[in-house]
């Protein structure tokens, strides 16, 4: 009996890095990089080795102080609409409002990806971690569209350079082509993206000399906030969520 319980839980073990992807914290290899940096906790204790595995049934994984766990039973799919200065997780350390704050529901839930404490606007959260998984890597290519306000206008002379594959005036890094447009007379900029670096539109016009004033992503995977306010959200209909599921490469 004592060998059979062995064997069934060597069966349920898995590397963290996959454990944290499933549950929709990150992709394995940022994963890594959340256990190298320390933000990673297992029954109580800091780890700092990526290989090591965890039983899900019984381990208690916490990262940044919000504990996870696997999505079971009833899948969830949410879209809300973010208001400014709420933060993009489940918890935070210095108690500032959540976007749980705002949502009600029975089933453990995680955004996916993340927006900036400033920026509104679109957000999904699900609890199935493997879509959100696929939605998030990069392959996917999944589509985000945001429409920011400058500091100044943008003229057209710019919008080669904005949507031509730049390279980041902070740290060197190059970002694929995108697609934008000029709209308000050159004080809103419509732009569409399918990478997620941090902060990436903000950089991309402090790049060429502007200063985003607010920033707001009007679209996830052509899903739109429609008539939801500030703080108000909704469960996806099945054709929403089969066309994330398309997006990610897969079936409902």
């Amino acid at each position: 009996m004592k060998k059979r319980t062995a064997e069934n839980r060597e069966e349920r073990l898995v590397r963290i890095n996959r454990y944290l992807a499933m549950c929709g914290v990150a992709s394995r290899r940022a994963s890594d990089q959340l256990v190298e940096a320390g933000r990673v906790m297992i029954n109580g204790s800091i780890i700092l080795e990526p290989g090591l595995k965890v039983d899900p049934s019984v381990d208690e994984v916490i990262v940044d102080g919000s504990m996870l766990a696997l999505p079971e039973g009833k899948k969830v799919y949410i879209l809300f609409n973010k208001p400014k200065n709420v933060i993009t997780t489940n918890s935070d350390e210095k108690n500032r409002e959540t976007v749980l704050n705002y949502i009600s529901v029975k089933e453990r839930i995680y955004p996916v990806g993340r927006l900036d404490r400033k920026t509104t606007g679109v957000l999904l959260l699900t609890n199935d971690g493997n879509l959100a998984h696929k939605l998030m890597h990069p392959s996917s290519n999944v589509k985000k569209e945001y429409i920011a306000v400058l500091d100044k206008k943008f003229p057209h002379t710019l919008l080669l350079q904005l949507t031509g594959g730049m390279r980041l005036k902070d740290t060197g890094e190059k970002v694929s082509p995108c697609q934008a447009k000029i709209l308000d007379e050159g004080f809103q900029v419509w732009l569409s993206i399918h990478e997620g670096k941090n902060h990436q539109v903000r950089r991309m016009f402090e790049t060429l000399g502007f200063e985003v004033d607010k920033l707001e992503r009007v679209a996830y995977a052509g899903l739109k906030v429609g008539d939801l306010r500030r703080g108000e959200w909704r469960a996806l209909d099945r054709k929403e969520i089969q066309q994330l599921f398309q997006q990610a490469g897969g079936d409902v």
